[in-house]
């Protein structure tokens, strides 16, 4: 009854509001008249970029990543800060040396939450991310989805030789379960194990045999890998890159000649040929001899690796340095 008078008193002011039988209108009508019109507030999420910039100064790593869930323009502003990280180093060693093990961040070293075993330090330019030696699945599906991440835009990337081989099966499988199973069944291959045994949870027809000669160990291995799944890449990992290095020890050499095994040469795994500038293997010859230069590089067998590199289109854009 009230809301009908009240219409035909705009009427005679002719003012023609919505009909009364509309009850939605009548509502509306009622709202503005006792409310007035609604001042506009502003909301959290239209705050301007540089307040947005500082906020995200004072996270984790980790936290600013989850701040893309937010809303599209926090996607957008941390996008735009992770497009100006030029330098990705991905490592693997000890992260108790560079963390205590009960420290969950320094401020400048964070670890990654619920997997105490990743590292992480991000400036302005450059993002460092290190595993721990004794790895697990879980921690490699972790780092290939970090090195995914950051690698798309980065310049110059650095791997150690057991991420560089992750990167490569990466590429043509998904299934990482598979892949952490055959390269510990394939022998250990860095120096901080002191046992050259395959894990004890390998199955046994899965091991691959002791072999005289690397050739040999290639055969096993190819008999071997037979992941469940297999992918054709969209892309390479690091289509903006223009120097590449990989850090192996002569011990981890047997991780680079593996990388024929997986089929994805380097144009399909890391970057195209053209966009590169220098491919480096930096090779530690920490030797009790004290052996150097073309002494080691005879013992080196790296043929699998110069060809799965294609070395010879590369010419002097690839070296090999020995530290």
């Amino acid at each position: 009854m009230l809301n009908e008078q009240i219409v035909r008193l705009l009427s005679l002011m002719h003012i023609h509001p919505p009909s009364a039988n509309n009850a939605t209108g009548s509502n509306s009508v009622l709202k503005k008249l006792k409310f007035g019109k609604k001042k506009s507030t502003p909301k959290f999420g239209n705050l301007p970029e540089s307040v947005w910039d500082n906020i995200l100064d004072n996270l984790s790593p980790f936290e600013r990543v989850k701040m893309r869930r937010v809303n599209q323009k926090l996607k957008n502003v941390v996008d735009k800060r992770r497009k100006r990280v030029l330098y990705a180093d991905f490592l693997r060693t000890d992260v108790d040396t560079i963390l205590p093990a009960e420290s969950s961040g320094d401020g400048e070293f964070f670890r990654l939450p619920k997997s105490s075993r990743i590292v992480v330090h991000e400036e302005a330019r450059s993002v460092l991310i290190i595993v721990d030696t004794h790895w697990t699945i879980s921690d490699a599906v972790k780092m290939m989805a970090a090195i995914r991440y950051y690698g798309i835009n980065a310049h110059t990337v650095t791997l150690d030789a057991s991420l560089a081989e992750l990167c490569v099966a990466a590429q043509s499988t998904n299934d990482i379960a598979f892949w952490f199973a055959f390269q510990s069944a394939s022998g250990t291959s860095d120096p901080v194990c002191q046992s050259s045994k395959s894990p004890s949870w390998v199955p046994d027809d899965f091991r691959v045999r002791s072999v005289q000669s690397y050739e040999q160990d290639q055969l096993a291995a190819y008999s071997q890998w037979a992941p469940r799944t297999q992918i054709i890449p969209v892309g390479p990992l690091f289509p903006k890159a223009t120097e590449i290095t990989i850090r192996a020890s002569v011990p981890q050499l047997r991780r680079l000649r593996r990388f024929p095994i997986y089929r994805s040469p380097l144009h399909r795994s890391f970057v195209e040929f053209n966009n590169l500038h220098i491919l480096r293997l930096v090779v530690s010859t920490n030797t009790s001899s004290g052996r150097r230069g073309r002494q080691v590089a005879q013992s080196l067998k790296l043929a699998p690796f110069l060809k799965w590199a294609n070395a010879q289109r590369l010419a002097h854009r690839f070296s090999v340095q020995f530290v």
